[in-house]
């Protein structure tokens, strides 16, 4: 794809993933576009651990619900007891 690895907004963690249930797995940086990982990530949500996380000067960083959840605690937890 024209994508280069500076500009592109989806990472994949290295090696091929499989996105579908059942089928092979054939996706890769080399062949996977901004558009078709948008298109993946909103049909199959549970591929998003298959993606580097970002910093956001450099894209964006997936972050599942479940993760933010636990953050989010994790800072309301912070101010300890008085």
């Amino acid at each position: 794809m024209t994508d280069d690895a500076i500009t592109k907004k989806y990472m994949l963690k290295p090696d091929f993933h499989q996105f579908v249930p059942g089928s092979a797995a054939i996706h890769c940086n080399e062949n996977l576009s901004d558009e078709e990982a948008e298109w993946y990530l909103q049909r199959y949500p549970h591929i998003e651990a298959l993606f580097a996380p970002r910093h956001p000067e450099g894209g964006v960083i997936i972050q599942s619900k479940n993760r933010r959840k636990s953050m989010a605690n994790k800072d309301s937890n912070k101010g300890g007891s008085k």
